[in-house]
């Protein structure tokens, strides 16, 4: 399966980018976490004078539990000497299961996966039918 988490993966960023749009300033930057599939994205920019850091972890698991996010609340080194503000997200399958997650994280929903059932899906767009 290893082309098909390239391709899931750039669904997934596409995703990351419609709310972190490089027009507003957001530089994004993938970092592979271990050997699975999951990844975080670092996605910043400098708005006001002030850096302001996402850490974005996506995963493509069933059951997110708190232990899984310990390597997204570490904090970047940051080199210029500035103060940045940091903001954490996770990026999850529809029906995935965050309940164990702090309230205080921010959860985004991919719109291209979803779990059936135990299955991860890829979610298709409807197709429209013509009279």
């Amino acid at each position: 399966m290893g082309i098909c988490t390239d391709i899931m993966h750039d669904f997934v960023m596409q995703e990351i980018k419609r709310s972190y749009s490089s027009y507003d300033g957001w530089k994004i930057v993938p970092k592979k976490k271990g050997t699975g599939y999951d990844t975080i994205v670092i996605a910043e920019r400098i708005n006001a004078g002030c850096r302001e850091i996402v850490r974005i972890m996506v995963t493509f698991k069933r059951e997110v539990t708190p232990d899984m996010i310990s390597e997204l609340i570490r904090p970047e080194p940051v080199l210029d000497g500035t103060v940045p503000r940091y903001d954490y997200a996770i990026i999850v399958p529809g029906q995935a299961d965050t309940s164990r997650l702090p309230k205080d994280l921010r959860i985004f929903i991919m719109k291209s996966f979803a779990f059936e059932g135990k299955e991860l899906i890829w979610v298709k767009k409807p197709v429209r039918k013509t009279a």
